[in-house]
């Protein structure tokens, strides 16, 4: 009897056994999720040729990083974006470093690296590693600097910060639009304030436009490296094996936060421009087409009889845009500007967000399969040429085109709320005469600022859209007029 009790038991602990590691496979075992990190562990040190006889002994012979690495390693920097105490320190934090008290009272919830652009103190980062800082320390050689933030472009994730030195070693910057996929790229950071590290790799991909990568990455201008980039990292530099700079590195791709093979930077090229542009203007001057353009591949090819599919291929013309007068059509196939070829869609945004408004580019362009060419002066976000400052700077999310309603509204300039004394309101800046319900409202212009509908004040140029979509019966708007006279309309909407 006790033999059989003895059995049960074991039985009954043998099939819980079972039953529990069920339950926790199941349920409670962790599963393997791809995100982007944007905050880039520490690497592995001093790149040697040992580390790299996976790609072939015969190849990592003839590269010399040791030159490439002494050539950059003294222009990167380590970047604290220190904030206000929201809590104070947990155990865990004060035993691992997920927080780190500073002498002014602030806590370094963040960190990254950063690049010397200048000689006199100008630094590229990334805007994610600096955002939402009350300050910003920059240590470059046992040295510690308080930095001024310049300016930003979060589309391109991308900041520039001032501090007060000369002299500092800046680093050489290449081309990046003779880069390769299949060149040899040193990933340089100064994770922890640690000497700065260097890996190594090759270019993967150039503008890649990998869903998992568009989806929360959403610029198309990168350049993807294996080089390991790792948390810390973000906003160093990937350099050439001459050591110059081609891009700066903003995120990976990673099932654990640590590198998987995934590595992107923001192309050197656009960098420039952007850090330019942010020096002399305090805001990036973007340039546009007034042309939408999509990516062609083999069903679009088809549908229009495009032999090719190399190029990017015209959805769309903004009336009265720069597109428009230098005489594209929807259905035109954009093959070359300024004699680059364009093969892709982020070969031709690569071009055209390394331009200014006002500057002239030779366009060439299949209709019909043949070949034109024309000249296109670029545009600002407002449809003219002229440098804008921040209180006139938007971006793509604030102007909305209504396809029911065959008009392009936009969201008003802080220059322009504070000269016509008003909070909200959204602009009316285009009508389509032919198609569309706003042709049907004679009253209404273009140029016209629409303030409220039916005593709501309008916040934004969408949510005006939208609302009118949506809208049935009696209705009447708040117009300011451009000399800025103020009236109202009224319409009934069937």
């Amino acid at each position: 009897m006790k033999m059989k009790s003895k059995l049960t038991i074991v039985a009954l602990a043998f099939v819980s056994g079972l039953v529990g590691a069920f339950f926790f496979t199941g349920f409670l075992a962790p599963q393997p999720v791809t995100e982007i990190i944007r905050e880039v562990p520490a690497q592995v040190e001093n790149a040697n040729y040992a580390n790299y006889n996976s790609y072939g002994s015969s190849a990592a012979s003839l590269v010399d990083f040791r030159d490439a690495a002494e050539a950059s390693v003294h222009s990167v920097v380590y970047i604290k974006n220190l904030q206000r105490s929201r809590r104070s320190q947990s155990y865990f934090e004060m035993l691992f470093g997920g927080r780190e008290n500073s002498s002014d009272g602030s806590v370094a919830i963040g960190s990254g690296s950063g690049v010397i652009y200048s000689s006199d103190g100008y630094i590229i980062t990334n805007n994610h590693v600096i955002k939402g800082a009350d300050a910003i320390e920059v240590q470059h050689e046992k040295r510690t600097y308080k930095a001024k933030l310049v300016g930003t472009d979060p589309k391109m994730d991308i900041a520039v910060l001032k501090i007060d030195a000369d002299n500092l070693p800046s680093i050489d910057i290449a081309t990046s639009s003779e880069v390769r996929v299949g060149d040899w790229v040193l990933a340089v950071g100064n994770p922890f304030n640690l000497t700065s590290t260097v890996t190594a790799g090759i270019v993967s991909a150039i503008g890649s436009s990998a869903n998992s990568v568009r989806e929360n990455f959403p610029i198309e201008l990168y350049i993807q490296t294996d080089a390991a980039i790792n948390p810390g990292n973000s906003g160093g530099a990937l350099v050439n094996t001459n050591g110059e700079l081609i891009g700066i590195n903003t995120s990976i791709i990673s099932r654990t936060g640590s590198y998987a093979g995934y590595g992107f930077a923001v192309p050197s090229d656009v960098v420039v421009k952007i850090v330019e542009d942010l020096k002399k203007y305090r805001v990036v001057q973007k340039a546009y087409t007034g042309a939408e353009v999509d990516e062609i591949d083999e069903d679009l090819a088809k549908e229009y009889g495009i032999r090719s599919l190399e190029g990017v291929f015209i959805n769309s013309i903004r009336r009265s845009g720069a597109a428009d007068k230098a005489g594209l059509e929807p259905g035109d196939v954009v093959k070359r500007i300024d004699n680059r070829r364009v093969i892709t869609k982020a070969s031709f945004d690569e071009i055209i967000n390394a331009k200014s408004p006002g500057d002239e580019v030779a366009i060439e362009y299949q209709r019909d399969n043949r070949t034109y060419q024309t000249s296109l002066t670029l545009e600002n976000i407002l449809g003219n040429t002229e440098i804008l400052d921040r209180d006139n700077s938007l971006d793509e999310n604030d102007i909305y085109f209504s396809d029911y309603l065959g008009a392009e509204f936009r969201n008003l300039t802080a220059g322009e709320k504070e000269n016509l004394n008003i909070r909200y309101g959204a602009l009316i800046t285009k009508i389509n005469p032919e198609n569309g319900f706003f042709r049907k409202l004679d009253d209404i212009e273009e140029g016209e600022i629409v303030l409220a509908v039916n005593g709501r004040y309008v916040a934004s140029a969408r949510g005006l859209a939208k609302y009118i979509e949506d809208y049935y019966g009696r209705i009447y708007f708040d117009i300011i007029d451009d000399r800025g006279n103020r009236r109202r309309e009224t319409y009934r909407f069937n």
